[in-house]
């Protein structure tokens, strides 16, 4: 396990072997910045202007989001997990030390790893953003759009039932940005014109890390959508995925823990709510409209939403910030592929055909990739419901929201729609 101590801001000093990471969101004293962090867009349209404890809020989540960036990870999958001694800027150090365990368990429930936070008092604390003219068109909920297929097809779904959603989304790689964009259009073309504000989080000179797998970016998205909300008075905050990843059961013993995302699972969004309301002093309500879908079921919902030809716009790949490309052996491009094939919707190009293409396994965790997939499809098709729970202690995850019945037949569909897709190519049927 790696182990770091992160510095946000040259808020303390303290002692680590090499010395801690040093983040900067703006120019200190001991260096410049490296980190650009932006939420003024989204405080810019709000009704009023932000208060002392709400910008600590979203600054926290933000530096939190980057501290995740700064600690690189071990490649093997058992020292996936880091231990990392974080330490952060606010303007109320007494109130925020109060939370810094609740707020460290939460974040460690998000990444895997063993997390500690210590709060510091900022020196140089940035004024609230300003006003602009005219607030935010009207909107009754806030729905976050990442891009990527279950977010545009819960706001779609949202705005088919009627409501109209202030959309917030996260800037970090220009394929994402585009896939935002396009989303974003594809949805106003349904009749309800909405209004996007992005968010910026981002490495920039000489920042300290690397990290890629980001765990802690639902955490920065939540924060400023519970921020949003609980200003404008707007309603619920949607942040949609659907139920087999939220809940992510392992493919793999060696995937428990932080390599199996919790983006969306449902105790930690309770937690996180009932979090958001303390801090920001007012009901704050997190749901996911797509918790009781498979992937392709949420396909077959975009197709009713009549999304058909817009849903090979978004992007799903693992490495799709940096390569701007699907490269069709990830797992996420797996379910991807599964999930679209399911009901015949054009997709986008991927750059491995491992449904068609033997040569695709040799690419880097290829064959392992399929090879998990199919066995744990074929695992959960067999096993009793009692055996399920044994095997897979996730299931009890769902919260309110996917009761454990509900969960094994979530599960059940899930296995039965990928054994039939991957049954029907070369690729994986040489190898079931």
């Amino acid at each position: 396990m790696k182990i770091y101590t992160v510095v946000v801001n040259d808020c303390a000093t303290v002692g680590a072997p090499g010395g801690p990471r040093q983040i900067r969101t703006r120019q200190t004293s001991y260096g410049p910045q490296n980190f650009m962090l932006g939420y003024d867009k989204l405080a810019a349209g709000l009704s009023r202007a932000l208060t002392e404890r709400e910008l600590d809020w979203i600054e926290s989540a933000g530096h939190i989001f980057a501290a995740d960036m700064a600690c690189e990870r071990d490649g093997g999958d058992l020292d996936w997990a880091r231990s990392i001694d974080l330490h952060l800027p606010v303007r109320d150090v007494v109130y925020w030390n109060a939370l810094s365990k609740r707020i460290a368990h939460i974040v460690s429930d998000f990444t895997g790893d063993r997390i500690t936070i210590s709060f510091h008092q900022e020196t140089d604390p940035m004024k609230a953003p300003r006003q602009r003219r005219g607030p935010f068109g009207q909107h009754d909920c806030v729905a976050l759009l990442s891009g990527g297929v279950d977010s545009f097809v819960g706001a779609a779904s949202l705005l088919v039932g009627g409501s109209v959603p202030l959309f917030l989304s996260h800037t970090a790689a220009g394929s994402i940005t585009h896939a935002q964009t396009q989303v974003h259009s594809a949805l106003n073309a349904l009749g309800t014109v909405t209004d996007r504000v992005g968010l910026t989080a981002q490495k920039r000179g000489n920042f300290p890390g690397s990290e890629q797998s980001q765990r802690t970016r639902s955490f920065f998205f939540l924060a400023a959508a519970t921020l949003a909300s609980s200003v404008d008075g707007c309603g619920p905050v949607f942040i949609n995925e659907n139920g087999v990843m939220a809940l992510h059961l392992p493919l793999t013993t060696a995937r428990i823990g932080s390599l199996s995302t919790h983006t969306a699972s449902p105790d930690i969004l309770e937690r996180v709510e009932a979090l958001a309301g303390e801090v920001l002093g007012r009901d704050v309500s997190i749901s996911n409209n797509l918790v009781g879908l498979t992937k392709p079921e949420v396909v077959e919902l975009g197709v009713q939403c009549g999304l058909s030809k817009a849903l090979r716009e978004t992007v799903s790949c693992w490495s799709i910030g940096r390569t701007s490309e699907h490269c069709g052996v990830c797992v996420p491009c797996l379910i991807r592929r599964i999930s679209f094939d399911s009901h015949n919707v054009p997709d986008s190009p991927y750059t491995m055909d491992i449904f068609g293409d033997p040569d695709a396994l040799t690419a880097t965790g290829a064959r392992d990739n399929l090879a998990h997939m199919i066995r744990h499809v074929d695992h959960l098709g067999g096993l009793s419901e009692l055996d399920m729970q044994i095997a897979f202690p996730e299931l009890l995850n769902g919260g309110s929201a996917l009761p454990l019945d509900q969960a094994i037949d979530l599960q059940r569909r899930w296995a039965t729609q990928a054994t039939k897709i991957l049954l029907s190519n070369p690729v994986p049927k040489s190898i079931w």
